[in-house]
């Protein structure tokens, strides 16, 4: 792990009810309608980076099998609290699924990693899914590589993701949408893919 990663755990660790107080005035409701469509009834779903365990909350009510990974502590045990779902604490590239998955649910996480990092994610844990299984994951645009005025770490999205990513030929972009912040932050917007297995 690198000192990028410690110092934005770090914030998390000591600002997990502040950040939850904000994340749970986000309106994720067009996100949910855009991924669920790929994901069978009572599917199993992976939340990384699931921070408060909202968005577990939602997939579990609605009748899939959630679960989270994070790496602040202190997020996930506000997660399995908030949500009832199991949740595992390590980052997301140590994430080891134990079995295959429908389904992965990275919001707003995988901005956190290098580059580099980002790409070996979706490369590595994409080969988990099940036939027909998505992945989908959501960053900012328009912003610059490093640390924001709260001391954590972000890569900007980036084309070469999706080359890199679709280069080897097993995934596809099943959608991609373009869209404003939900709580209503400037000078950036958010990019978000859905990809799919290609077989």
């Amino acid at each position: 792990m690198t000192d990028n990663n410690r110092k934005t755990i770090r914030y998390y660790d000591e600002h997990a009810e502040e950040f939850s107080t904000a994340a749970n005035t986000a309106d994720m409701s067009r996100d949910y309608e855009r991924f669920l469509k790929y994901v069978p009834a009572g599917g199993t779903i992976v939340d990384i980076g699931c921070g408060n365990g909202r968005d577990l909350r939602f997939f579990s009510e609605s009748g899939y099998r959630a679960s989270g990974v994070d790496a602040s502590e202190t997020l996930c045990r506000l997660a399995a609290e908030n949500s009832g779902c199991p949740v595992v604490h390590c980052d997301a590239l140590s994430w080891v699924p134990e079995t295959e998955c429908d389904a992965i649910w990275a919001n707003a996480s995988l901005l956190h990693m290098p580059l580099e990092d980002i790409v070996s994610f979706i490369r590595t844990k994409t080969r988990h899914l099940k036939p027909g299984g998505v992945l989908y994951f959501s960053m900012k645009a328009g912003i610059g590589e490093g640390f924001d005025e709260k001391g954590r770490f972000f890569t900007p999205f980036s084309e070469s993701i999706v080359d890199s990513v679709l280069a080897e030929g097993r995934l596809k972009v099943m959608e991609r949408w373009t869209e404003d912040d939900s709580l209503g932050r400037g000078g950036f917007h958010w990019e978000a893919l859905i990809l799919g297995r290609a077989d």
